[in-house]
């Protein structure tokens, strides 16, 4: 993994090089030990762990510490989905089409995926790989939502979350015939105050899709 500081001009420094686990897939970057300093939080697809690598503040940031998930996780959702103030984290993984959730304590740590009850962990409930993931409410209820890309299936699903940290088995949307959904992100696109989804597609059609949000 590379850190690039920016200059501020537009332009970056050399490159500082950090050990990840193998065939990291997925990064974001959050604050999740709660001291004002960004942290990164990485996917090891072929480690099938999450590592958290803590930022010191200064464009440096410690040694990951690796949570174990399921195998080839390919993508992280980073944000509070039990309500309690601490981030946590929602890996999928595209070999056991599964979603782990690994809730937080506020101090940049996670309980391990291991020791949840088994309701914690859901099956998605489709036969396809999932890749990409993205958060939002779209279902009005001020509740988190995750949406996932399944490539083979040509869909995004829809896991309404409960506030809990659980989510529902997904809801199915088409994103075209011949298409194969990767890269997702959201936003309210048309300005109706919901929010709508936006879908690239991997095949030679060359295009990216938007779902428009109906939800009352």
């Amino acid at each position: 993994m590379s850190i690039l500081l920016g200059t501020g001009s537009g332009s970056f420094g050399s490159q500082i090089i950090y050990s990840t686990g193998l065939n990291p897939q997925w990064i974001v970057a959050k604050d999740v030990d709660g001291d004002g300093r960004l942290d990164l939080v990485i996917v090891n697809g072929y480690s099938s762990n999450v590592g958290v690598m803590l930022g010191i503040g200064n464009g440096d940031f410690t040694s990951q510490i690796t949570y174990p998930t399921f195998a080839n996780p390919t993508c992280v959702a980073v944000d509070d989905f039990d309500g309690d103030g601490h981030l946590d984290l929602v890996v999928i993984s595209n070999t056991w089409l599964l979603t782990s959730v690994l809730l937080g304590t506020g101090h940049g740590d996670f309980r391990s995926q291991t020791m949840f009850p088994s309701d914690l962990t859901y099956l998605s409930g489709v036969t396809d790989v999932p890749y990409g993931v993205a958060i939002g409410d779209f279902s009005g209820d001020a509740q988190l939502d995750l949406v996932v890309t399944f490539y083979d299936l040509a869909s995004v699903g829809v896991f309404l979350g409960t506030g809990n940290g659980s989510f529902g088995l997904p809801t199915m949307f088409s994103t075209g015939s011949g298409s194969t959904p990767f890269g997702v992100t959201v936003g309210d696109f048309n300005s109706d105050g919901r929010l709508d989804i936006a879908v690239t597609d991997n095949s030679a059609h060359n295009t990216m899709n938007v779902l428009l949000n109906t939800c009352m």
